[in-house]
């Protein structure tokens, strides 16, 4: 199922993602990052919960990598898409 929101397409079935037609070159990480995010946007994700689903209890990361995917994932599409929540985690807000 296509998931669409603020001119990005993401298609988990096939893991492409374009911005407003135009493909975009994801990182493993970032494409499980924005598919959490965007799965429905107007959620808080909390940074526990997205460091969990990233690396897991097995998997050692630094302690700004998530604050680096975010960073990158902004870049990509737009400032504007991830919201920091200070002190909990990150919202895609919902499109009205």
């Amino acid at each position: 199922m296509l998931i669409e929101h603020a001119g990005i397409s993401l298609n988990p079935g096939t893991q492409l993602v374009s911005y407003h037609g135009e493909p975009v070159a994801l990182t493993p990480k970032e494409y499980q990052l924005l598919h959490e995010l965007l799965s429905p946007p107007g959620r808080v994700m909390t940074r526990d919960h997205l460091m969990q689903l990233l690396y897991g209890w097995n998997e050692e990361a630094e302690s700004n990598t998530l604050e680096v995917h975010i960073h990158h994932l902004r870049k990509k599409f737009s400032t504007d898409l991830i919201r920091t929540i200070r002190g909990v985690g990150y919202l895609v807000e919902e499109r009205r």
